[in-house]
Formats: C-alpha cells, structure tokens, sequence
C-alpha cells in the first residue's frame, strides 16, 4: 500500500509543494499527513472544490510551480466552471495537479449517492479534455503515474489528474485536534427528535447528521413521518428545505452541519428573504468534515450567527452546552420566527451508525406521500 509520508515527499521532488481542496474519505489518511506536516501557508481546505481550482491558479500565478487540488469525484461538478473556463488551455492556460477520491468505482460496491458519479467520472474527464491516471497500492506503479501527470501538467500547462481508488493508502491517524466543546451530536438530534410534536418537516445534509436522526427518529417510533435525507449533493440541503417551505404548512427544519454551510454560504440570503414563519436553519458546527476523516473547517473561526443576522434572518442563536440548548429547545423549538440556529458539538461520534435502507427514489416517494398526507 501507499505511505502516505513517502508520497508526500515524492510529491515534494515532483516540485508539488501547496495543497488546497475539499477532503475525501478515499484520501484521509493522506490528507491527515499533509495537515500535520505541510508548513504554513502550503495547505488551504476550502468550502467548495471550484474555489480550490480559484485558489491553487493565483498560487501558480505567483510562483510558477504545480499545485495539487484534492476532491472526491462527486465534488468534480463544483470545478466544472472555473475548469472550463479559467484554468483550461485556452484560457489561461493552467497547470494543476488533480488528485480525486474515485468513489462508486464500477465494479465496486457503494452508497447510493456514488454510484452514477463512478460510472461519469473517467467520461465526464474526458469532455472537459483533463488527461487522466489511475492509481494503484503498489507504490511504484502509482509514483510513476503521479510522475507522468506532474510532467504532462506542466508540459501541456492545464490540468491533469489522477484517480485514486479505495484502500490504496497505509493508515496514518495524525495529531487528535482537541475537543472544545462538550455537547455531543447525536445527544443533540436525539433532544431535538424529542422537542418535536411529529407534525414537522425535516430535512438532513449529507454525512453523519442524517444517519444519526434516522437512528433517533427510529428509536422514537418513526415520530417524524416528514422527512428527506438528502444523503448527496452536500451544501444543498437549506434550498431543498426552502423549496419544500414555499409551497407546505407548517414548520420546516433544516439539519446541516458547517462543512455543508461554509460550502455554499449564499445560500442564506434567499432562506433569509423566502422562508415562512416557523422555518428553522439548525446547523450542527462541529468545526470538521467529520464523515470524510475529520479535517478541519474554517467554521469555529467565523461568526456564523453574526453572517445569518446580515443576511436577514429573524433570529438568530449560539448554542454551546447543555443549559443554552435546553433553554432553547423550551422556547425557541416552537418559534414561529425565521430561525439560524448553531449548536457548537464535539467531533466524537459513533463508528457503527447504520446507513438508510432502500434506493433514493423510494425515500422519495415516502417523503412525498407523507407530505401530501399531511397537507390534506
């Protein structure tokens, strides 16, 4: 298998010293080696992969050298644009080293969510003209691919890539970032299942938030019969809940976490502006992409009830123990007011959550039957 320090050094050699990107649960152990020993300023994460492509072409601009943009492949759709349209050789014409977790590999088992975007990715590389290779666990054959994309990249000055298929890295489990906060997550959902009265709308964002309300919704007796996990397309579960909210009664619930938030920040002014009463952005910030390997974000560091609050939001609240959340789910569950909501939790979470049962069209077609029920 690939150690993840010998690759971080061959990649050095190959003149790749910056690394920005989105993490990917098929490259952690890697990611979690550049965190602890890339030096400052040579590792960026960002809230979205086409800021990453934005960020690693004004590194190029202003040192010349090949910079490397992680992602999982389903976050290639978010790079499309400034692919296309910025970094490409009839454009600016530049180098970039692409590194992309390929989840739902043909051929391989996985979520459902990943499925179609395995079978694209190698397709939809080709339509954007993006000269791919495949990684391998041995070593050698995968330094020789890094080594042909870094030079092709800078001979052809456009972006090359290289795939990365599942368990080709050796474990590294890097420095534990220490926990500030003491309210657990899942505690969290769990309080929140047991404030509701049932008649809500749930919808949960991508990851571990909407595994755990399942569990919890479950453990309650299928309480909440509203509800949509959107298990993909992460950062859009607030419009999903707004679309919903426009055109339904009663209270709406979003269940987001900050990586999902920071990664499509405009989304708030449009909820702030269209939402009815008794809307409730709830954003669990445990300061990580938890689901992918834990790598922080830049969400403990930003006032995100102060950016709610501007953009229009009626209410606004920080939550970041027990009493506050207690006190809140007393009065503020019931609000009828336009509500942001952050709950300030730990990263520690559950290894053997279970994932939801079925294909995403009959969870559809659950949610909607629910909803038209409930709407009679």
């Amino acid at each position: 298998m690939i150690r993840p320090d010998r690759l971080y050094n061959f990649l050095k050699q190959q003149g790749v010293d910056f690394f920005t990107g989105v993490p990917d649960s098929l490259l952690k152990h890697f990611l979690k080696y550049i965190q602890d020993n890339a030096g400052e300023g040579k590792h960026i994460i960002t809230a979205n992969e086409g800021l990453a492509i934005g960020l690693a072409t004004g590194y190029h601009l202003s040192t010349g050298k090949l910079p490397l943009v992680y992602l999982q492949n389903s976050g290639l759709g978010n790079t499309i644009n400034p692919l296309t349209s910025l970094a490409d050789k009839e454009m600016y014409a530049i180098p970039v080293l692409l590194m992309i977790g390929w989840r739902g590999r043909p051929g391989t088992g996985d979520e459902p969510q990943h499925l179609k975007s395995g079978r694209i990715t190698i397709p939809l590389l080709e339509v954007l003209d993006i000269p791919c290779f495949i990684l391998d666990e041995k070593e050698e054959i995968s330094f020789d691919m890094i080594s042909q994309a870094s030079k092709l990249a800078i001979k052809e000055q456009k972006p090359v890539a290289v795939l990365v298929p599942q368990d080709i890295f050796e474990i590294y489990e890097g420095i534990a970032e220490p926990d500030n906060y003491s309210l657990q997550r899942e505690e969290v959902i769990k309080k929140i299942v047991a404030g509701l009265n049932g008649d809500e709308t749930v919808v949960c964002t991508t990851g571990k938030i909407g595994r755990e309300f399942l569990e919890q919704n479950n453990l309650a007796g299928k309480k909440i019969k509203k509800y949509l996990l959107s298990v993909g397309a992460m950062g859009h579960a607030s419009h999903i809940a707004l679309g919903i909210s426009m055109n339904t009664n009663g209270k709406i619930i979003t269940l987001d976490g900050d990586g999902a938030l920071l990664m499509h920040l405009g989304a708030l002014p449009a909820i702030a502006h269209y939402a009815g009463k008794g809307f409730i952005h709830l954003v669990i910030n445990n300061g990580c992409h938890e689901s992918v390997g834990g790598q922080p974000t830049e969400a403990f560091f930003a006032d995100c009830c102060g950016i709610a609050a501007a953009c229009g939001y009626s209410k606004t609240i920080c939550i970041s123990n027990t009493a506050e959340l207690d006190q809140w789910l007393e009065n503020g569950l019931g609000s009828g007011d336009t509500q942001f909501v952050e709950i300030r939790t730990s990263r520690n979470s559950r290894d053997e959550l279970g994932r939801p049962a079925g294909k995403p069209a009959g969870w559809k077609k659950e949610f909607m039957d629910a909803l038209n029920q409930s709407n009679k």
